[in-house]
């Protein structure tokens, strides 16, 4: 097993940057809610991430409200978070660990 690594000292320099979203609203079985989704396939911040995760052997997960994903651990996966701020705007959270 591999020793845990910090990952924060790599990202935390992008945490707070804004991240372009768009939302749309869907209905299902009568049960209305938003389906968010980036605004900008490839988004800057988060190639600049990828970039910085690969610089280091790592690969990169992101995450926000909403989004399926998967169980699974990778400890070569830096995961990070997409949080809406309550001015509505969309940032890169300031968590980042592996897995």
């Amino acid at each position: 097993m591999s020793p845990k690594r910090d990952v924060s000292h790599l990202f935390n320099k992008f945490a707070g940057r804004e991240v372009e979203m768009k939302s749309e609203l869907r209905e299902v079985c009568g049960y209305k809610f938003y389906e968010h989704s980036l605004k900008n396939d490839p988004d800057p911040v988060i190639s600049a991430m990828e970039k910085e995760a690969k610089k280091h052997g790592l690969s990169l997960r992101v995450m926000w409200d909403g989004m399926g994903g998967t169980c699974d651990y990778n400890t070569s996966r830096v995961n990070a978070s997409i949080e809406q701020g309550a001015d509505g705007k969309w940032r890169i959270a300031r968590n980042f660990g592996l897995g």
